[in-house]
């Protein structure tokens, strides 16, 4: 079986997390939101990013059938963003909503336009950058089997934090298919 393709990503995501929590200084509370609580809803103009110190966040898309599929999971030390409609101004194509419980800072995002967040904004342009470019590489590159693998040997705590039916979701299969692979890899 060919080795799974990815781009390491390194501990990008905790630096910058850490470089926004320093930055905010106390200025920003930290709330509590239960599972299921949705903090952009999907055609809504974004005006806050999430800093994640517990829980996890997902973009969600919902088409106009009902049918839902998720761009993005965001986890503990994450900042959580839709970065495309960010940049563009223009109405969220997903919801953020949140999966697990989440303790989180609401950093508006009209802070990262002042001259001293600069730095830190051109930082999280580039993160996204890498990020898009190895989660493009982990789904075109890899089957279905070698993603779950993936999260096995490096996302543990993904698979410890989502649901199957989440899990599925992510690396693009039905749920029944991933019990399938599950089965086949002995873990059911």
């Amino acid at each position: 079986m060919r080795d799974i393709k990815i781009l390491a990503l390194g501990d990008s995501y905790q630096n910058i997390a850490q470089s926004i929590l320093l930055k905010c200084n106390h200025q920003f509370a930290v709330k509590t939101f239960s599972r299921g609580e949705v903090l952009l809803p999907q055609g809504q103009k974004q005006q806050y990013g999430y800093l994640i110190l517990e829980g996890v966040l997902a973009a969600l898309h919902t088409s106009a059938e009902g049918g839902q599929k998720c761009k993005e999971f965001y986890f503990q030390g994450e900042f959580a963003l839709l970065y495309g409609n960010w940049l563009t101004d223009s109405q969220a194509l997903y919801q953020i909503q949140v999966v697990k419980t989440a303790q989180l800072i609401a950093v508006p995002l009209a802070i990262l336009e002042q001259p001293d967040w600069q730095q830190l904004k051109q930082q999280l342009i580039t993160q996204q950058l890498v990020f898009k470019e190895a989660k493009e590489a982990f789904l075109l590159l890899n089957t279905p089997e070698q993603r779950y693998r993936y999260l096995l040997a490096q996302k543990p705590h993904w698979l410890a934090q989502l649901t199957l039916t989440e899990v599925a979701m992510y690396i693009g299969v039905s749920a029944i298919s991933l019990s399938r692979i599950r089965q086949r890899l002995n873990l059911s």
